[in-house]
């Protein structure tokens, strides 16, 4: 009696250890799904190059050396810049006058990133340099997020996000993105800065005026 006793105990301790190495396997798989819920609700990002050099010219102006570029953006998604005085204007996927600028003088950056849900881009977010043009060398840089236009929808400034002061800038402007992009109406929602702002970084024409 005393020997089948001690024998179902030896089991039932093997048996214990098996499930819990079936758990610890079965444990990093549990906290991928857990960690990534971006990817789990098919959101992701696609990066192309803005080089304006490249750009097909649509118009100059005399007047200020302005110019219209039309760029090619992701999958062929055009991407508008108006150049003029020293300061630029973007519009994804369809040509706006919503685009908005800064006070400042200022330049995008060279990098697009654009939010995909299940592959179709539905925002892009955009870096901007300003200058105030005073010679002090001073400069901030200002991440702009953006409604992609098409057939019946604008393209237009979702938010902003003053590099500068927030640490994690690419992070909240994603965020932002995620968030607000898909239900902005251009011409009713307004424009604002998301996170710590900066006098020179929070200068965009669209929060302002």
């Amino acid at each position: 009696m005393r020997a089948h006793v001690w024998q179902t105990a030896r089991f039932d301790q093997a048996a214990l250890r098996k499930a819990r190495a079936l758990c610890l396997l079965a444990l990093p798989a549990l906290l991928a799904l857990t960690s990534a819920p971006a990817q789990a609700a098919g959101i992701d990002s696609a990066y192309t190059k803005l080089k304006l050099d490249a750009c097909a010219v649509l118009k100059t102006y005399e007047e200020d050396g302005g110019v219209d570029l039309k760029c090619s953006g992701y999958r062929g998604i055009p991407v508008f810049v108006s150049e003029g005085d020293l300061r630029t204007t973007v519009a994804f996927g369809k040509d706006s006058a919503n685009g908005a600028s800064f006070g400042p003088f200022n330049s995008p950056g060279e990098t697009v990133e654009w939010r995909l849900s299940g592959g179709k881009p539905f925002a892009a977010i955009l870096r901007f340099h300003l200058d105030p043009g005073d010679g002090s060398g001073k400069t901030v840089s200002v991440l702009g997020i953006y409604t992609i236009g098409d057939a019946g929808r604008e393209s237009c400034p979702v938010g902003y996000v003053d590099a500068s002061v927030n640490k994690n800038a690419n992070v909240l402007a994603r965020q932002v993105a995620d968030e607000a992009a898909r239900g902005f109406t251009c011409d009713v929602d307004r424009p604002r800065y998301h996170g710590a702002v900066s006098e020179l970084g929070g200068s965009a024409t669209a929060v302002r005026d």
